[in-house]
Order: C-alpha cells, then structure tokens, then sequence
C-alpha cells in the first residue's frame, strides 16, 4: 500500500513538470503575492502575507505543506498574473539614451515586469508554484521561464512530534525558501530595472531561474526545525534557450549540493528565525574554453536570522543575512582572468519593516559587499575591488489584502515609491550619489 501510495504521487508529480511546462510553453523577476492561492484557500492575502510578499508564520507553513491547503470555494484553475508599472527617476542623467527606446532620465515603463502563474494544489499532496515572465530592460524585451518550485510534502510523527516532510524540484537555489532573508525573496522586493546595482555578487546571490536545475528534500519538526539538502546542475545551452533565456557563458561542473537548517521558537504573536545555509560548486567559467576540465571552486557559507511581530493592527519584521563566499579560481586563473588564486567575498543584507494594518508598509535597509583586491578579475569595472553599499527606503500603500473589489475579491495591488542611495559602488566613492534612484511603481496581481 505504501509503495502504491508514494509510486501515485510520484507520477503525478511528473506529470505536473510536464502540463507546467507545457501550459507555459504554449502561453507561456521576482513575484510572490499570487491570487489564485487565496482563491484555493478562501483566505485574504493578508493571512499568507504581512504586506505582500513577506510571509506570515500562516504563509510559511502553507508553502511547507507544498501549496495545497484547501478551504476556498472557487472553482477557477489555479492560474493568476502580475504586472508591475514603474517610473524611474535617476539623480545624473544618464550620458546617452540606454536603448529600447529609454531616455536618459524620467523612464516609465508600463510593464518592466509581467508574469502569469500556475500557483496552487494539483493533489492532496503536491503543489505547484510557476512563473513565466515578459521582462522590459534596456536590453531589450523577452519571455522566459521565472521563479519554479514543484513540491510533493506530507506529515507523519516520530515520536510524540509532529513532522512534514517533502521533496522539492526547483530552479534556482532559495526559491523553495519560506523566509524573506535568502537571495531570491529577500528585500528589496522590487527594483528598476534600470537600478545600477553592484556588478558582482556571491555565487548564491548570482543565479538566475532556469540556469540551473535542482531538486532536494526537507523535513519540518515540531513546528520548530527546518533541515534541507539539495543538488543543483546547470541546464543545457539548448534547454536555456527553449526557456527562454540567452544561454550562460559559464556552468557548474557535475551536481552542487546546498543545504538550509533554521529554528524558527515561536510564542504568542511573536516568531524568531536563527539559521545557517549554503552552497558548494565547481564552476566552468568559459565554456568556449579549449580545457573545461579545471573549475573554479566556490563555497558560500551563510547565516541569517529573521524576527516578526504581527498583531491586530501592527506588524514588525527585523531581517538580516551575511554570506562568506571563498573562491579558488584555479580556472580563471589559468585563463588569466585573476591576478589570485585564491578570493573572498563577503555580503551583508540588513532590513526592517513596520506594516500598519496590512495596509502601508514602510521598511529601510541596508546593502554591503566587500571582496579582495584583484585588479585583473575586476578589471570590467575599471578597480580592483568590487566592495559596494548603501540603503534602500520604501513606503508602499496596500488597499486590497484583507480583500478586493466585490467584482474579483482575489485582486492585490502594491502602490510605492522606493529610494535607493548609493554610500559606494563597484569600489568607487568619488561621485556615488550620481546613481542614486527614486522610483514609483504599482504592482498589480489578479
């Protein structure tokens, strides 16, 4: 019975990748925030969310038990969109028209960001959560796979102690996480595609969706425990392309394993999260290389911890993370491509958000990298350093999560404006202020 049972859901777990597929290939970021799950659970979007997109405890352990918790009486399919409107206002005028028909300054662009979903249950015990964005930049317009996260999860009990347990298959490393300090949900929640950014980031904090591949399984304990283990291979030029995406220049050689343990003690309204993850890989950095059997290792190592108040009316979310990434570029210094063998970086993420009513959100943060000097590695941005910092503000107003219009009560909205100021960027100081950025935006789920 048990083999039956586990070999039936594994099948439709299969089938689900490939119907998911499928619907996106036919019609077919970041977003998080998806109106068909509180139409399959009946709940506004204030019982998942504080202030879309960070997660209640509620939030949390509906995506733990893979998406299916049902209560809603909805007979829609479990599909929904997203668009994302934004100005963007830079404090230098930018020397000469990016391209894609954007100016040099005061950008607005009606759909930098849109996507559709497959978010809900398929069965008792697996879920889905699929994006496909059209993503608008100065690059240029395109349609891809996004953000993927395909669970099977059930519970049992060892002992006295309640247990869930699941496998997870993924696309980028982090997705498949329920706090809102790791790379992929972490803060800021939304950005300008015309942001100037750092140009570097750790490994973990690099990838993109569908570069990769990975799938791992988890065990939740006593509503306490979260433990993971994971692997992760690159896709294939060919797949990358059928997604949607220009293929990567580089590669991880075989499989990268990462992990996530976290603790999350709860009392009253009051949570506290203290955990540790991380990643090792063996990267190919040129894959037009002659000589693709020398990699480049990595090893990012992190840590993070999240706290949360949420009460009738207030709510407080303290976040923060530091990740040590160590490089052994045995491969791109063969190549020439460091002056080191052997780098470091390190990054610290910082944030607080303060929602009243689940209705305004103001939240502040604070960004940091540092690395070593490498004048040759870092040569594409004229230092030889890639240390970066600064802080993003962001004040948003919220009218539908505890419920829409009476005509589609599903439908969520995040009206903003975030400020994003630079202290140092891409080892530079002298002039920093000239990348500074103000943008308002609407972000639109139904």
């Amino acid at each position: 019975m048990a083999k039956f049972f586990f070999r039936r859901n594994l099948i439709a777990l299969l089938n689900a990748v490939a119907l998911t597929g499928g619907l996106l290939w036919l019609g077919t970021g970041v977003a998080k925030a998806v109106p068909s799950f509180a139409r399959q659970t009946g709940q506004p979007c204030a019982s998942c969310h504080t202030a879309f997109p960070e997660l209640t405890p509620f939030g949390r352990s509906f995506k733990l038990n893979g998406y299916t918790l049902e209560g809603g009486d909805s007979k829609l399919p479990a599909v929904s969109a997203m668009v994302q409107t934004a100005f963007t206002h830079y404090a230098k005028s930018l020397d000469a028209s990016p391209g894609n028909g954007f100016g040099t300054n005061n950008n607005f662009d009606p759909a930098q960001q849109a996507s559709l979903f497959y978010a809900g249950r398929i069965n008792d015990n697996l879920g889905a959560f699929v994006q496909a964005t059209y993503a608008n930049s100065f690059d240029g317009s395109s349609i891809s796979l996004d953000n993927t996260d395909l669970r099977y999860s059930n519970s049992s009990k060892i002992g006295d102690s309640d247990v869930v347990y699941g496998i997870t298959i993924n696309n980028v490393p982090s997705v498949q996480d329920v706090w809102n300090t790791t790379p992929v949900w972490r803060y800021p929640f939304i950005s300008s595609q015309g942001l100037a950014g750092p140009s570097f980031g750790t490994m973990l904090e690099s990838f993109g969706p569908s570069a990769q591949l990975g799938a791992g399984a988890y065990l939740y304990a006593r509503d306490l425990v979260y433990a993971e283990v994971s692997a992760y291979g690159s896709t294939s030029s060919t797949a990358q392309n059928a997604l949607g995406l220009s293929p990567s220049s580089s590669a991880i050689s075989g499989l990268a394993p990462y992990w996530r343990l976290a603790v999350e003690p709860k009392w009253g309204d009051h949570s506290l999260m203290l955990g540790t993850f991380g990643m090792m890989a063996n990267i190919i950095p040129d894959l037009t290389a002659a000589d693709r059997s020398v990699t480049d290792k990595y090893v990012d190592v992190g840590v993070d911890a999240q706290y949360q108040w949420i009460g009738d009316v207030h709510a407080i979310t303290f976040r923060t993370s530091y990740i040590y990434e160590s490089q052994t570029l045995d491969a791109t210094n063969q190549l020439g491509g460091s002056d080191n063998l052997k780098d470091n970086l390190q990054s610290f993420r910082t944030s607080l958000s303060y929602i009243y009513d689940h209705t305004i959100s103001v939240t502040g943060g604070y960004f940091s990298l540092t690395g070593s000097r490498d004048t040759t590695l870092y040569s594409s941005i004229g230092t030889d350093n890639p240390d970066s910092a600064g802080f993003v503000a962001d004040l948003a107003y919220l009218p539908f999560s505890k419920g829409g219009p009476s005509a589609w009560p599903w439908f969520n909205t995040r009206i903003g404006i975030s400020y994003t100021t630079y202290t140092k960027l891409d080892g530079v100081t002298a002039n920093v202020g000239d990348n500074n950025t103000v943008m308002l935006y609407a972000w639109t789920a139904f």
